[in-house]
This record gives C-alpha cells, sequence and structure tokens, in this order.
C-alpha cells in the first residue's frame, strides 16, 4: 500500500536560473545538492513526499501585491538589457532574464503557500526565503521577496501568520514590510545587526499600529553557538505561537547560522538545526492544524546548505533521529564534487568544529528581559 504524502517539495529545475554568476557568494546549486540528497533519502523513496517539478513565473499582478509597479518596471528593464547593471547599491547585480528567473522562486513560495492552505500539507520550497527584498528596492542577494508575498497572500485570504527566521541575516524586508500588520508574528532570530548587514533587527523594533508587540527580534552576537540560540529557541517560541495561535506558520530556514558559513559567524551546529525544525513541525500541527511553509534562505557554505535543507525536508516528512554517522550516498558525493569543485562530507556530521562560544546565562537573561521590556510580557524561565 502507497504512503499518503506527509510532506510537498517544490524545485523545478529552472530555479538554478537565479544566478548571479560564479564569482557571488549566492548560488541555487547548494539548494539543488540539498534537493538531490533528499531525494536519496528513506521518506523519498518510502513516498512521504509529493513532488511539484514545475512552476511558471509569478505574474505581475502577483509580485504587486508586495512590490511596486516602478520597481517592477525597472527589474523589468534590466532583465532584458544585454549588458548587466545593479539592481542594488553593490551586491545584487541583474542579469538576462533576472525577472523571470525571481517570479519564478516567487511562484515556488505561492505554490507551496497553496499546498498548505488547500491539502494542510506542509510545503518545502528550498530555492526561496528572500527576505530581504524590499517593496521598491532589491537588496541583499534577494531581487523579488517571495516570503513576503507569500505571508501576504494568508493575510488577504484572513490567516493569521507566524513568520519565523532562523537566518543569520536579519529578515528586514518581511518585518518591514508587515510592521503595521496585527496579522503577522515575527520572530526573527540572527546575528547582531551592529556586526552584519542589513543592521537592523534590534529588540525596540516591536512592531507599529495593530502590529505593535508583534515583531520580535533576537539578535546574537558572532559566535555565539548552540547554547545561546536553542534556551531562547525554546523559551520565546513556542510561548508566543500558542498565544498568537497562527493559522500558518512560515519559516525561513537560513543556513548562514552554521559553522563555518563564508559570511556569518554564529556557528550553530546541525543539531540545532534539527531540534529545531522539530520544533517548529509539532507547533505547526499542534496551533495551525500542520499549515507550514518552510522555504530555504541564505548560506554560503555548499556543505552545511545542501545537508541541513535536505535534511530539514527528511524530518519534515518523517524521519527519525540519524544513528552514528549516517554516511552520505556515493552517487550523491561525486554530484557535489562536479558540481563545487570540492571534496564532499562523507557523512552528515562531518563539520568544522565551532570556537567556543563567551554566551553565558547572564547574557540570555540580560537579552531576555530586554525582550520582556520592550513586548511588555512575560517569558517562561530558562530551564
Amino acid at each position: 500500500m502507497a504512503t499518503a504524502p506527509r510532506l510537498a517539495v517544490v524545485w523545478d529545475e529552472r530555479f538554478r536560473a537565479y544566478d548571479f554568476g560564479p564569482d557571488h557568494p549566492f548560488s541555487e546549486r547548494s539548494r539543488a545538492l540539498a534537493v538531490r540528497l533528499l531525494r536519496e533519502l528513506p521518506a523519498a523513496s518510502g513516498g512521504a513526499i509529493e513532488w511539484v517539478d514545475a512552476v511558471e513565473p509569478a505574474s505581475w499582478a502577483t509580485l504587486e501585491t508586495f512590490h511596486r509597479r516602478k520597481f517592477l518596471s525597472f527589474v523589468a528593464s534590466v532583465s532584458a538589457a544585454e549588458a548587466p547593471s545593479l539592481l542594488d547599491a553593490g551586491d545584487t547585480p541583474g542579469f538576462p532574464g533576472c525577472f523571470e528567473a525571481a517570479g519564478r522562486i516567487v511562484a515556488g513560495a505561492d505554490r507551496a503557500l497553496e499546498l498548505v492552505l488547500t491539502r494542510g500539507l506542509p510545503a518545502f520550497h528550498p530555492a526561496g526565503g528572500l527576505h530581504h527584498a524590499h517593496p521598491d528596492r532589491a537588496s541583499g542577494f534577494c531581487i523579488f521577496n517571495d516570503v513576503a508575498i507569500a505571508v501576504g497572500r494568508a493575510v488577504r485570504e484572513g490567516r493569521r501568520v507566524a513568520y519565523l527566521d532562523i537566518d543569520a541575516h536579519h529578515g528586514d524586508g518581511v518585518m518591514y514590510g508587515y510592521y503595521q500588520s496585527g496579522r503577522v508574528l515575527d520572530i526573527d532570530f540572527h546575528q547582531d545587526g551592529r556586526t552584519l548587514f542589513p543592521g537592523t533587527g534590534f529588540p525596540p523594533e516591536t512592531g507599529r499600529g495593530d502590529g505593535a508587540g508583534l515583531k520580535v527580534n533576537v539578535p546574537l552576537p558572532p559566535a555565539a553557538g548552540d547554547s545561546a540560540l536553542l534556551p531562547l529557541f525554546r523559551r520565546i517560541v513556542p510561548a508566543l505561537l500558542r498565544e498568537f495561535r497562527p493559522e500558518v506558520i512560515v519559516l525561513q530556514h537560513g543556513v548562514d547560522g552554521h559553522v563555518g558559513d563564508a559570511l556569518a559567524q554564529l556557528q550553530y551546529t546541525p543539531a540545532a538545526y534539527e531540534e529545531i525544525d522539530r520544533t517548529v513541525l509539532a507547533l505547526a500541527e499542534e496551533v495551525a492544524g500542520g499549515r507550514l511553509v518552510v522555504t530555504g534562505g541564505g548560506g554560503y557554505r555548499a556543505a552545511s546548505v545542501s545537508r541541513v535543507l535536505a535534511r530539514a525536508g527528511a524530518v519534515l516528512a518523517g524521519d527519525g533521529p540519524l544513528e552514528g554517522e549516517g554516511r552520505l550516498p556515493e552517487a550523491w558525493r561525486r554530484e557535489f564534487g562536479n558540481a563545487t569543485g570540492e571534496t564532499a562530507p562523507a557523512s552528515w556530521r562531518q563539520n568544522p568544529a565551532p570556537s567556543v562560544s563567551s554566551w553565558t546565562p547572564e547574557h540570555e537573561a540580560t537579552l531576555v528581559r530586554e525582550l520582556e521590556a520592550e513586548l511588555g510580557r512575560r517569558f517562561p524561565p530558562a530551564v
């Protein structure tokens, strides 16, 4: 008897066209390797995953639900030009076909949300999570903001949405886009903006108007590690979700907080990501009827991005904890080497060793007190 799907994965090979060139740090190649590895795992072969293999670029009407027409026209003109030009102040270059490539990423998030709303099936969009784009500008490798557009659709359909962001960089495009919305709870764990782009996401930024008290920023110092992330996540996220009772949860699953990342220094381990994945999945089932969208996000070390996102997909599809080292498939390792020019990791747990974190329980207490004062609420005590 066939297994009923427990997860939908949206992956169109044409997502790879979102490509800033060989010398740019962001590439969908790592996400493609994650999908390839996920296809090798028992959850995929056992029928627990339903694959959506083709999406067409989002329409102008869909893009205009978040982005301004003038900006869309600008991106379209850059996309049609022969000579590349920048879309922002310097780190998001345009390229021929960039409008369609970015629009297809948006369509992936839109399709994932549709599956969640109509089927009650958690959905995974590894190519997405482009959370820096603003209504009127590209930013931080993000041309269009697929997660903001998905959140907006859910809100227009009358749903309360919890947006969780664990990318090392603050999800400024989403937070400011819904800063006054009382239907969007935004919880963002990221590296302190005084040390990393985009320089935003501080505890006093708690929302305005109907959104006051619903924007929760948790900045962490470089080298914070699991010992900072996990206790704070356990204290903050379940309490807020159970109080807000979202009808949809969107998790931006950036992997640039992983130890060894080229652009950030938070030094999380795979164990931290897996605990968060299992916690969010359980909370989605508890408070949101299982309606969960998970996207990719940042991440600039292929060995980390590919394995963490593949493992996230497996957890969402019902895989149990890893046993032992968990040697990776040889065919995938060869593909990894051919795609990256690097030696592939041999196992799930082969990673750089994090440096010693200077984070202490006193740092946690100080940050929680600040959050409580800004938000006007109390969080559960440290365990």
